[in-house]
C-alpha cells in the first residue's frame, strides 16, 4: 500500500495555504500548513513536496492520470529513502 496517494496531492492542491506541504510523519502522509507550526512537529517529519512545487510540476490542466503518476513518483522516491 502506497504512503503517498493521489488523494494526498488533491488535498494539497485544494489548500488555500500557498505554503502548505505534504509531509510524512511516522510512516503516514499528511498535508500541513506553512509557517512556524510545521517546525514544531515531530523531529522525524519529512517534507515530501509543497503545494507550489506540485503546481509547478503539473500543467494547469493536469488530469487525474498526471496526478496519479506524480503520486507514484513521490511514493517511489520516499521508498528509496527508506520512508
Amino acid at each position: 500500500m502506497p504512503t503517498i496517494t493521489a488523494e494526498h496531492l488533491h488535498t494539497l492542491l485544494a489548500s488555500t495555504d500557498r505554503g502548505a506541504a505534504l509531509v510524512v510523519v511516522e510512516g503516514r502522509a499528511a498535508v500541513v500548513p506553512a509557517g512556524p507550526g510545521r517546525g514544531e512537529g515531530p523531529e522525524d517529519a519529512m517534507v515530501i513536496t509543497t503545494r507550489d512545487a506540485v503546481i509547478a510540476e503539473l500543467d494547469t490542466g493536469a488530469n487525474e492520470e498526471q496526478i496519479e503518476a506524480l503520486a507514484q513518483r513521490l511514493d517511489t522516491a520516499l521508498d528509496s529513502l527508506g520512508g
